[in-house]
């Protein structure tokens, strides 16, 4: 991205100050990453107020900044508006209308990132791709993600993720993607979308700037997704395990490393491997190569590139320390991903006990209580030898396990780590999972020295 300040005042409709001549190649929040070329958007927090941060960025080399209020002797252009996000929003939007290149938007529950990795792999088999970077799919992160794609990018794949009713409408709006992927619909934002019917709603969203006859890529085992229909604008394409399903995975092998699976779609059988462990990947695979099909990416490019698949960080992450296995999910939780990552767990061939440590799920509003007994329960069907509470409201979880004698509940951190130190033996396997407020990656760290 190279704009003139000048023209990103045009852009958003901001009053500019200053000559405008400077060129700004991308934009910022965090004051502290302040280097030339940067252009700073100072956002109003709970806690915090960026603009009293305007001075310091100035005097460490930024081109430019956005500003709501008045600013006494700017040391460099400043964009005056209402607003800084919708400020940034619309310098986006505006950005994206100059690139005529698929455009993939991916949302969903649980899995966005996960799912944007795999499709980022399989199209990049084929056409130069640029990806949204980490999970930066929010108010802020979308907009920052499309003022990244160059002229040279011939796709653009972009992680859509919304916790408010009314959020998926303004990034959509920014990001117009043309080919729209959905990978699920549970339960995470209830707290503010009250119900799964309320959040797919929300999340279809993403569909709005579609152009008549666009794809739609949807989990064709999610009840709800599986009930959407195509229309003469939306063509409804469905992935997964069952029947239903037009890209389909059939006669699966897993083992802990990922899964051999026969992907069926237009009377074709093609073999497939994801080096990834759990059966919402074997999912997350079939969007990919279904996608890298629609924008023209042969099919074994596609598949190859799915082969080279690496977990990101705190995400489903095996790996061996001093004989026992850890399942390293610690990045976030919901009820749904808490599923998944137990079913990987029962899963394991352990030689000896499984141990599930979960933490709190937070953002479930009237569901939490609920939300956390039926995982407890789900734990004691699906493999789970010991389960480990940690946090307030996963005493739920420990209560849905109904099974005091093998299970423990913990305020802290800390009081996990010494009981699982005291009892932890080569052959055993353990599960770290809970939402990226309650830090379970401390445990992985410790059990990992």
């Amino acid at each position: 991205m190279n704009l003139k300040v000048s023209e990103i005042a045009e852009m958003c409709g901001g009053r500019l100050v200053g000559s405008g001549e400077n060129t700004v190649t991308s934009f910022y929040t965090d004051s502290r990453e302040t280097t030339p070329g940067k252009m700073f958007v100072p956002i109003r927090g709970e806690n915090t107020d960026a603009h009293r941060f305007i001075p310091q960025v100035f005097a460490s080399g930024a081109s430019a900044t956005f500003s709501e209020e008045p600013l006494d002797a700017p040391a460099g252009d400043v964009v005056y508006v209402e607003n800084t996000r919708a400020a940034l929003q619309k310098v986006a939007e505006r950005y994206r209308e100059r690139f005529n290149i698929p455009v993939i938007g991916i949302t969903g529950s649980v899995g966005k990132t996960t799912t944007k990795e795999l499709v980022a792999l399989a199209v990049s088999a084929g056409l130069k791709t640029m990806k949204t970077a980490g999970n930066a799919n929010s108010q802020i992160g979308l907009p920052m993600t499309v003022l990244r794609i160059t002229p040279e990018d011939e796709a653009a794949i972009v992680e859509m993720g919304v916790s408010m009713p009314g959020e998926m409408a303004r990034i959509a709006k920014v990001a117009k993607p043309n080919i729209a992927v959905m990978t699920n619909i549970g339960v995470s934002h209830i707290e503010f979308m009250k119900t799964r019917e309320n959040i797919m709603k929300e999340k279809f969203g993403i569909t709005d700037y579609l152009p008549n006859g666009s794809k739609v890529f949807v989990n064709g085992d999610d009840d709800l997704l599986s009930t959407l229909k195509s229309t003469p604008e939306k063509q409804i394409v469905r992935f997964g395990l069952g029947e239903n399903c037009d890209w389909r995975a059939v006669e699966l092998e897993a083992d802990t490393e990922g899964t051999k699976f026969i992907c069926v779609h237009d009377g074709k059988r093609v073999e497939m491997y994801v080096p990834a462990a759990g059966e919402h990947n074997v999912r997350n695979a079939l969007a990919a190569v279904a996608v890298a099909v629609e924008v023209g990416v042969p099919e074994e490019k596609a598949v190859a590139a799915i082969r080279t698949y690496a977990p990101p960080a705190m995400r489903q992450q095996i790996k061996e320390a001093h004989g026992i296995t850890l399942i390293d999910d610690t990045y976030n939780a919901s009820p749904d991903s808490m599923r998944a990552a137990l079913k990987i767990l029962g899963g394991l061939k352990a030689t000896g006990k499984k141990y599930a440590v979960l933490a709190d799920m937070l953002e479930l509003g009237d569901y939490a209580e609920r939300g956390h007994y039926e995982t407890g329960a789900f734990a004691a069907e699906n493999g789970t030898d010991v389960l480990i509470g940690v946090g307030p409201l996963a005493k739920h979880i420990v209560e849905g396990f109904k099974n005091r004698e093998n299970s423990a509940w913990f305020a802290s951190n800390a009081e996990a780590i010494a009981y699982l130190k005291d009892r932890l033996h080569p052959g055993d396997a353990v599960l770290c999972k809970g939402s990226r407020g309650m830090h379970m990656d401390e445990i992985i760290h410790a059990l990992s020295e």
